[in-house]
């Protein structure tokens, strides 16, 4: 008997809640062989050979209900000779704990009806019966999907006359009826680009590895500029700004440009008032764009000595000059003053309209305008 009772607590000690991926079947009839050990207060052999037969019903993956017997004809030791008929009947919960999908472990526990039937002994004591739980543990092997291995140990305790005793079987385990088919695996959606959202709800494919996007798989956009922010080297712009492909101030440049043409009586530097208001247009280009300077230039016509011509444009453009910085403000290092004399004609110095326009000081001046 002490030696059922440490095979029962070590096989209850293996059977250890693990998880199987096959689903087992609902109903298995049970069948085992195997000793049995009585209490010597029944006055029966110590150990006699024991037939069981149950049937099983599984809840779930864990849980089940078995109903169970077991019969055995040992030995009538109370000294009228013949043998006793041992039966017991009852109805338990079992715990499984599945190992693979084919071997699991479970535990057992029950309550029944048991009873000893003596055929020599007088009428008066020629049968007990009495109620009596039962717990065990125990393997079960399904080696094909038609019949398994089953072997167990249980512990019987009388419970009107604290009797102790055990069994210890072998046997088949048949299903009854198709194994329930384990759950199909749920479809796994491709990601192509690994961002986390499926191919079939990503906008945007190929979205680099690393880069953070939003529920319809697109890169994030925190400043809403049309520039992913990995790509976005000024994040934060304001709303409606139009930026370039890093995500900064659109710059457009454009050149602005305004021209100055002063016309020169003959052999004079005196600045005509008719021309106050080119002057005036160049001055106030170039207070609006600070960065620009000019180049003043003097020019003359053919008449006369070629280097009293020099001389004579030098201080025409210098006239110029001097009156954007005397009466406007212009600062002097933004401009400069040369004089060409009859180098640079505009028109020809064969006829008298000619000489009158190259008799002349002109400028130039540009601006980069960025918008």
């Amino acid at each position: 008997m002490r030696h059922l009772m440490k095979v029962a607590a070590l096989t209850a000690a293996v059977a250890a809640p693990t998880l199987a991926s096959a689903e087992p079947a609902k109903w298995y009839l049970n069948s085992g062989i195997g000793y049995k050990a009585s209490d010597e207060q029944f006055l029966v052999e110590d150990e006699s050979p024991v037939v069981t037969l149950g049937v099983e019903t599984r809840l779930n993956k864990n849980w089940g209900v078995e109903f169970w017997n077991a019969f055995s004809r040992p030995d009538d030791e109370s000294g009228v000779g013949g043998d006793a008929k041992f039966t017991s009947v009852s109805i338990g919960g079992i715990f499984y704990s599945p190992i693979s999908d084919t071997v699991e472990t479970y535990i057992v526990g029950g309550v029944g009806h048991a009873t000893y039937s003596f055929g020599n002994r007088p009428s008066a004591f020629d049968k007990e019966e009495f109620t009596q739980l039962n717990f065990g543990s125990g393997i079960r092997w399904m080696f094909s999907e038609m019949v398994g291995l089953r072997a167990e140990v249980r512990y019987l305790h009388g419970v009107d006359d604290s009797t102790e005793e055990g069994i210890f079987t072998v046997g088949l385990s048949a299903p009854l009826g198709a194994a329930a088919p384990a759950p199909a695996p749920a479809p796994v959606e491709s990601d192509s680009d690994g961002d986390g959202v499926a191919d079939s709800f990503d906008k945007c494919a190929g979205t680099p590895a690393g880069v953070g996007v939003d529920a319809q798989g697109c890169p994030l956009d925190g400043d809403s500029d049309g520039v992913p922010n990995y790509r976005d080297k000024c994040p934060n712009t304001p709303a409606g700004r139009q930026v370039d492909k890093f995500g900064c101030k659109f710059v457009l440049t454009s050149t602005e440009t305004i021209k100055m043409e002063v016309a020169f009586p003959l052999n004079s530097a005196a600045i005509p008032a008719a021309y106050q208001g080119e002057i005036e247009k160049v001055a106030a280009f170039m207070k609006k764009f600070g960065g620009v300077s000019a180049v003043v230039e003097g020019h003359t016509d053919s008449l006369g000595d070629a280097g009293y011509n020099k001389q004579l444009s030098q201080r025409r453009a210098d006239s110029v000059r001097n009156e954007l910085i005397n009466k406007y403000g212009i600062a002097a290092s933004r401009l400069r003053a040369v004089g060409y004399g009859e180098e640079r004609p505009a028109e020809s110095n064969a006829t008298r309209e000619g000489r009158a326009a190259n008799r002349r000081v002109v400028a130039v001046v540009e601006a980069e305008v960025s918008k």
